[in-house]
């Protein structure tokens, strides 16, 4: 038993190479798609409109990222028996892709609330396959002066690009979260 614990340790802090390689893939991607964006740009800037930068929001969202980000690192560094454990590598972890390979499998068995389960993962790892992929957009679809003129963060591109990631870590962690609550154990044996 006690080696058992050990291992699902161990694996829980275990990077993932096939999270990590479609992670860099789908933000490559990204970045690809927003280059032929940016080719594609007009030779006409838009006119700025006031107000359409959401500035406000983002500030208020990146003060309440902070604080969630300062809350679990003093609530880790409370829990002397998690501190090898980091939340924010979790999703990249042997044992995320573990508990997520045996959701999709339906490792639990064929019962209502495994279907339940695997219908509310399937939006959800789509959000965090999304979110890598949009950084990489906006890294040089970005470039183009009418891609950030009147978006939120804009209309510079520092601005752009700070507001657009900021979104996409949110939104890429706020799924994580939720589907650490909702996929399967690991299994005993399956690494």
């Amino acid at each position: 038993m006690r080696l058992r614990e050990r291992d699902d340790q161990v694996a829980s802090v275990r990077l993932s190479r096939l999270s990590a390689a479609a992670l860099l893939a789908l933000f490559l991607s990204g970045i690809t798609v927003g280059a032929v964006k940016y080719a594609q740009r007009s030779p006409l800037v838009a006119r700025h409109d006031a107000g359409s930068n959401a500035i406000t929001i983002h500030v208020i969202l990146a003060v309440a990222a902070a604080v969630t980000v300062a809350g679990v690192q003093v609530r880790q560094a409370r829990h002397f028996a998690e501190r090898g454990r980091s939340p924010w590598a979790a999703p990249f972890s042997a044992s995320a892709v573990q508990r997520l390979g045996r959701t999709i499998r339906f490792a639990g068995g064929l019962s209502a609330p495994n279907v339940a389960r695997f219908i509310a993962t399937v939006p959800l790892v789509l959000v965090l396959a999304y979110e890598p992929f949009r950084m990489g957009v906006q890294l040089t679809g970005g470039l183009d002066p009418n891609a950030t003129v009147n978006a939120w963060g804009g209309p510079t591109y520092a601005g752009a690009l700070l507001a657009h990631w900021l979104d996409s870590l949110a939104g890429f962690y706020a799924a994580a979260f939720l589907l650490s609550r909702l996929m399967l154990p690991p299994g005993v044996g399956n690494r």
